[in-house]
């Protein structure tokens, strides 16, 4: 039988498939807060460089304080790599340096050039020839120098809360170190390691190495909340609207609609105005939720009832949808990413081919009903404006990506207002137009506003997600339970209870 030639495979990288970060691992909003409830506890985690006889000469000891689930160091902003180098000689080895490596790096491939180094720091712990003993109580084998016996090294690395990256004119930026990114559907990691590194001696010097996997979680906090919505969270209460509080909402650009009845005894259609509002500031926390609030009205004579039906029947429907989005974009070729000085101006001059984008939707908002004591204050001393409004919020995942904006990699989230079917309402859009292709296919000669294509935004605004709490001020709470983890590319339309802070009891509400 013909001996057959293995295939050829090509050069892979050698390092272990990615171990997915928990939510959990990811968390730090309560991280040093009194208030919480979660412990942290300092914890050694060890990693070796063993022998051909699996016993460990040499270990990389780092120390991090994280909850006792925690699997691997973790570190966030103004901490630093705390740890020892130990090496237990049972034989003379003649030792020339020993190093410790931090670096961060971006893969987009599995292949081996397909990384991009974007944070190196080296400390060095020890070298032969600097003059410097080895610790006290260690043994040097003479007359050739070699160390045999036990040995240890204490070390501390500030861990770096920005990186310099170089463009291609030469000029230097600096940029915030980004959050470890290890995430299911998105091709491009933001790994951390820490290595070890020693040199041996002899005829042919050989180089020895263990590699350590941590979590970096920047510690980004957003602004004091608004006194007013302050308040309603101390006390417990509903949070005041955009009419008494508005510098704690931010608006989205308004919508208009024309509605009709469907099938119904009503003979009239009204033209709506709806606004989405968010609570200012407009940075939230991760694991928190994000408070909105729907404001519609119509200009019509206080008399026509059909007109004040078909606005409630609107809102009772809770036809607008409002979506949290989560945008990462990157460089889709991985030789892309190996420079970063061609990676430096990936928003202006990368071309389509060039950028990957990841979106996803992270959360929907959950409607309800505001007490009767705010909606009847809403335009009061307005006659002939028709007011209906609902309140909502969008709970935050605590595995969303905080936002970030490097060269190779950005990570940018949005709320964003649709339109939802009615069954019993006909609407039309009459502002924002629809997109220029959308009005070309329109039949000639025809004057009306175009219908809504499903699920189209019509107003939407940048946010930003913060990974810890404010350092003074309420949490906020949210109204409604936390809904189950959501599964990619399944989201499905549950039925939530929330509970009635004037004490009422439990609500029930769709979303």
């Amino acid at each position: 039988m013909m001996e057959r030639t293995p295939p050829r495979y090509s050069t892979l990288s050698l390092t272990p498939l990615p171990v997915y970060p928990t939510a959990g691992e990811l968390d730090i909003s309560s991280l040093g807060d009194p208030r919480s409830r979660d412990r942290t506890s300092l914890q050694a985690f060890e990693f070796c460089i063993e022998n051909g006889a699996n016993q460990a000469w040499a270990t990389l000891r780092l120390m991090s304080r994280v909850p006792a689930s925690l699997q691997r160091p973790r570190y966030t902003s103004g901490d630093s790599i705390e740890g020892s180098v130990i090496l237990d000689l049972k034989r003379p080895q003649t030792i020339t340096s020993i190093a410790v490596l931090l670096r961060g790096k971006m893969v987009t491939s599995s292949l081996s050039e397909g990384s991009h180094l974007f944070l190196e720091v080296t400390h060095p712990v020890w070298d032969s020839t600097s003059g410097v003993p080895p610790p006290g109580g260690s043994k040097v084998s003479s007359p050739s120098g070699k160390l045999q016996g036990q040995y240890s090294w204490p070390f501390s690395i500030p861990f770096p809360t920005e990186f310099q990256d170089t463009t291609p004119g030469g000029s230097s930026q600096k940029y915030p170190t980004p959050q470890t990114v290890l995430a299911r559907g998105v091709n491009a990691n933001i790994a951390y390691e820490v290595v070890l590194k020693i040199t041996t001696g002899g005829l042919i010097g050989s180089k020895h190495r263990t590699t350590a996997t941590v979590i970096y979680v920047p510690r980004i906090r957003p602004p004091p909340l608004s006194p007013l919505r302050t308040g309603a969270y101390l006390n417990s209460s509903y949070l005041i609207g955009p009419e008494e509080d508005p510098t704690g909402w931010r608006a989205l650009t308004p919508m208009k609609f024309r509605l009709s009845a469907k099938g119904t005894s009503f003979s009239s259609s009204v033209d709506l105005e709806c606004t989405v509002f968010v609570a200012n500031p407009t940075v939230y926390t991760r694991g928190t939720v994000i408070p909105c609030y729907l404001v519609c009205k119509n200009d019509t004579s206080s008399g026509d009832g059909d007109a004040f039906a078909l606005l409630h029947a609107f809102t009772e429907q809770k036809c607008i949808s409002l979506v949290h989005n989560q945008k990462v974009q990157y460089h889709q070729d991985p030789r892309q990413a190996l420079s970063s000085k061609q990676a430096s101006n990936i928003k202006i001059k990368g071309s389509k081919s060039e950028r990957a984008n990841n979106s996803e939707e992270c959360g929907v908002a959950v409607w309800w009903t505001p007490s009767a004591s705010l909606a009847d204050g809403l335009g009061s001393g307005r006659e002939g404006v028709h007011y209906s409004c609902l309140e909502g919020e969008i709970h935050l995942d605590v595995g969303d990506l905080p936002s970030c904006e490097t060269p190779f990699l950005q990570v940018s989230h949005s709320v964003s207002a649709s339109l939802k079917a009615s069954e019993i309402l006909n609407i039309e859009v009459l502002y924002p137009l629809p997109p220029p292709e959308v009005i070309s296919r329109r039949p000639s000669g025809s004057k009306a506003p175009a219908a809504l294509p499903s699920q189209r935004i019509l107003s939407s605004l940048p946010v930003k997600i913060a990974t810890a709490n404010a350092i003074e001020g309420p949490v906020p709470a949210p109204f409604t339970p936390r809904p189950p983890s959501k599964k990619k590319d399944a989201w499905s339309v549950q039925e939530f209870q929330y509970k009635d802070p004037g004490g009422s009891g439990i609500i029930f509400m769709g979303r």
